[in-house]
């Protein structure tokens, strides 16, 4: 695995963005992670990688991992922009973009952009998505 920093452009704003990538050729996989940190997904990037011809990005969302968060990055549809502009940045085309639990809804406000760079987009236990006439269930007050 190896780790790269980009620097993203961003109207008025800059934002170093750090990435994981494990393997090199194949399809591109933009991995998001859920509120457990990038960690939580290593393991599935890494299996990802090995068992198909697949390169497969995991970014820090900022804020995670030592990585720092601007105070102009304050939503989720902030946070898709931002991985749309690494995807032009990083030149990839037809992109199976996986979000897992927080990261599935990034994911979803990515897909929402309708980016041309994205091929695909693979929801797992996704929160924050709104759909009307299916209200979020309050999940505090549930037992196990």
């Amino acid at each position: 695995m190896t780790s790269s920093t980009h620097t993203l452009e961003l109207g008025p704003h800059a934002l170093d963005v750090t990435v994981d990538v494990q393997g090199q050729e194949g399809r591109p996989f933009l991995l998001l992670h859920g509120g457990g940190g990038p960690q939580t997904v290593t393991p599935f990037a890494a299996l990802l990688a090995e068992q198909r011809p697949a390169r497969v990005l995991t970014p820090f969302h900022p804020g995670f991992g030592g990585t720092p968060r601007p105070e102009w990055l304050a939503d989720v549809p902030a946070l898709a922009r931002v991985y749309a502009r690494l995807l032009d940045a990083l030149d990839l085309r037809d992109v199976t973009v996986v979000g897992n639990s927080i990261g599935g809804w990034i994911a979803a406000e990515l897909a929402l952009l309708g980016s041309e760079r994205v091929g695909g987009v693979v929801l797992v236990n996704a929160v924050g998505l709104r759909v009307p006439g299916h209200p979020v269930a309050d999940t505090f007050p549930l037992t196990p």
